[in-house]
């Protein structure tokens, strides 16, 4: 990985030395937290942690306990151990056995006996990647679970995307905000992965990123393929007729159009329409034709204003964990 020595050593301290019991990954889609929770989880396997692994699905977030279900199947042989009382409880959410839906209470501290049990033997981590796709029952259970997770030998581990409520926001957990690479790092990563490209696409690429990774990574081919057209990325040309100058969404791959879509929905309506009438600019004209340019106006202050907005609101709600400040990228976060 490029650019992310400190969160790599932020990790690597929180899965080995004594701290918090979990932690909270937050940041955009794309921005790598599947990458740094893949590297935490190698770190726990080598250093013989037991790593067990769950990935949220959105087409599985109206299914109670189904996110917990992940984490609680590989250990379930191990509940031979734990009482008859706590055996009944995960007989009833797991669907094996009749009976009331146990309370918060009796199914955390039920899922914290079958932890710390098998925590006994070996040291856990317990890695959750897509947190804000996991059902609201298994969010609430992990949520009670990871506050009462302390310096013993279990420990939780979650990712979620900053743009997307998740059953996480309010669970008080201790945060790793994982922001965009500042412009160095996200230049190297750009060289390395695509080495050779024409200045001018190279430019655009960066300009376009922002520091997202899943962007430098992926957009190149679609940029060039525009810069040589003389058109935007996904087809057309420019208003003028000229090169480029920015990604259109028609011909981008999904998780890209999700990335620079979740960045429009964040404006205000005001620099949304703005937006808008730039994008429709030259619109029905005919090809050749010259037309008066449209000028947005406001756009990059107010832009820049939503987004100390949410950096407050964010700092106000969690725990964040840091140890020098990150250096702000060419688009001016952090």
């Amino acid at each position: 990985m490029v650019g992310r020595g400190r969160e790599q050593a932020l990790l690597a301290a929180f899965v080995t030395e004594p701290g918090p019991g979990a932690l909270l990954l937050r940041g955009e889609t794309g921005v790598g937290k599947s990458a740094l929770l893949d590297h935490a989880a190698a770190h726990a396997a080598d250093a013989g942690h037991l790593v067990l692994r769950a990935a949220g699905a959105e087409a599985e977030s109206e299914l109670p306990f189904a996110g917990l279900h992940q984490f609680l199947h590989p250990l379930l042989p191990r509940a031979t151990g734990l009482d008859a009382a706590r055996r009944a409880v995960f007989d009833v959410v797991l669907g094996r056995g009749d009976g009331a839906p146990p309370s918060l209470m009796s199914l955390g501290i039920a899922v914290l006996d079958l932890l710390s049990l098998t925590g006994s033997e070996r040291p856990v981590l317990l890695v959750l990647d897509d947190g804000q796709w996991v059902d609201a029952a298994s969010a609430d259970v992990l949520g009670f679970v990871a506050r009462r997770l302390t310096a013993g030998p279990v420990r939780l581990l979650v990712g979620v995307r900053s743009e997307v409520a998740s059953g996480f926001d309010a669970a008080a957990l201790a945060e790793l905000p994982v922001a965009a690479l500042p412009d160095g790092d996200a230049e190297r990563l750009l060289d390395r992965r695509h080495p050779g490209l024409d200045p001018g696409v190279r430019r655009l690429v960066l300009d376009q990123a922002c520091g997202n990774p899943l962007a430098l990574l992926e957009l190149p081919p679609y940029v060039g393929a525009a810069h040589r057209s003389g058109g935007a990325p996904g087809g057309g040309g420019s208003a003028a007729g000229g090169p480029a100058t920015g990604p259109h969404p028609a011909g981008l791959p999904r998780r890209l159009q999700h990335v620079f879509g979740t960045r429009i929905e964040r404006l205000d309506d005001a620099v949304r329409e703005e937006l808008l009438r730039a994008a429709l600019d030259g619109a029905g004209t005919r090809s050749g034709g010259r037309a008066a340019r449209y000028r947005m106006r406001d756009v990059d202050e107010a832009a820049a204003s939503r987004a100390r907005r949410t950096s407050r609101a964010r700092d106000g709600r969690a725990r964040e964990v840091r140890t020098t400040p990150p250096t702000p990228s060419r688009c001016g976060r952090s």
